[in-house]
């Protein structure tokens, strides 16, 4: 990876664990998520006002964005039921774990990209490091070995759901930012994510529920949607510099930052295998950082 590469996924990783330590935070995590997404496309708009009147997308480069955004309501559907159900020093290692797991190989198998033996090593590190976190949990390592535990437990079945996603729209918009600029697809990806889930979410909240987590936590959705628009557009700048094989897993150096969040500030218990797997995954990022 180059080194303009590196600091921006470094960046990207801790505002990502950052506004997922506030969407858990929430009495409502499914509201603050949507509202986040929602009001960082919002704050986002003159971006994306810019570069459709100087550089507007091409065909195929809006069939990526409508691909991206069908992705990013799932996702956005996802990561808000994993939260209301589950622990974050839990639910985001294994989303982000099984999102590891499954870039490198869509990379290879589909992009057609090739990695270094450096790197394999580095992403086997922070899988391996991923693994002994989510083992921590109650459910040890049958979380990711046994079906019908994921299932039993809703957060994690949840989290696993946001992992494959988590994998798919990293693949899918690895390319589609070579058509698309970085700013305004990130634009795309947060309104046309927010409002295609928000039907989906006023099944279960009612109108009384948006408006009192507006009044309430208003602040909290700016200052998250701006976090998730700066998390996730650095590294769509990223892959236009680095390979999404090595991007990916880099980004997990985030789980690093989650883990300590949720010790330190969330109080959750952290014993010796989450801060055994969260050393190993920082090793195992450096490693790939530093691979060719």
């Amino acid at each position: 990876m180059t080194g303009s590469a590196v600091v921006l996924v470094l960046i990207a990783a801790a505002c990502h664990a950052s506004w997922n330590l506030l969407v858990r935070k929430s009495d409502v995590p499914e509201i603050t998520n949507w509202f986040m997404a929602f009001l960082g496309g919002i704050i986002s708009l003159p971006f994306a006002v810019f570069y459709l009147l100087t550089e507007a997308p091409p065909a195929i480069g809006w069939v990526f964005i409508f691909g991206t955004i069908v992705l990013h309501i799932g996702y956005f559907f996802t990561l808000g039921k994993a939260y209301k159900h589950g622990d974050l020093s839990v639910v985001y290692p294994v989303a982000r774990g099984l999102g590891l797991a499954l870039i490198p190989v869509f990379g290879v198998l589909i992009l057609n990209e090739s990695v270094s033996l450096q790197a394999v090593a580095g992403i086997l590190a922070i899988f391996l490091g991923v693994l002994v976190v989510g083992s921590s949990s109650g459910a040890g390592l049958r979380i990711w070995l046994s079906p019908r535990s994921l299932l039993a437990d809703r957060g994690v079945a949840f989290a696993v759901a946001t992992g494959l996603l988590i994998a798919s729209y990293s693949n899918w918009d690895k390319q589609g930012v070579e058509y698309v600029e970085p700013l305004l697809y990130m634009f795309m990806v947060q309104l046309g994510g927010s409002l295609g889930v928000l039907p989906i979410l006023r099944r279960t909240y009612s109108n009384s529920d948006f408006s009192k987590e507006l009044k309430s936590g208003w602040k909290i959705g700016v200052f998250g949607g701006l976090l998730q628009f700066t998390s996730y557009g650095l590294v769509l700048t990223a892959f236009r510099l680095a390979p999404v094989s090595y991007v990916g897993p880099f980004r997990e150096l985030a789980i690093v930052f989650g883990v300590l969040f949720a010790a330190l500030i969330l109080k959750e218990s952290v014993g010796r295998n989450r801060i055994i797997g969260a050393t190993a995954i920082g090793v195992g990022a450096i490693v790939v950082a530093l691979a060719p």
